[in-house]
């Protein structure tokens, strides 16, 4: 269960691949390379899952995290995702 809810927070953290963009000016539709788009899903869902599985052992212990470690490992994991991704997204063009 504990992956499955890193694997749903690292999609929900994946940015839009050219989502800095929108500042400069509207991407075309529909997206001229559409894999980009599953491989930065697929890109945000494994360092999802890798950034919730280290921050949930590294906190395993701590009493800061008592009770919270799962969320406190989403969140993370989430994090992980959405700057990893907006990196990836960044250097696409």
């Amino acid at each position: 269960m504990e992956t499955a809810f890193f694997l749903a927070m690292g999609w929900c953290g994946t940015k839009y691949p050219g989502w800095w963009r929108h500042f400069l000016k509207k991407p075309p539709i529909p997206e001229p390379e559409p894999w980009w788009i599953i491989s930065t899903i697929g890109l945000g869902l494994i360092a999802g899952l890798a950034g919730g599985t280290v921050f949930s052992m590294v906190i395993r212990e701590s009493q800061y995290f008592s009770g919270q470690a799962a969320i406190a490992s989403g969140l993370f994991a989430f994090g992980t995702a959405n700057i990893v991704t907006g990196i990836a997204t960044a250097f696409k063009d």
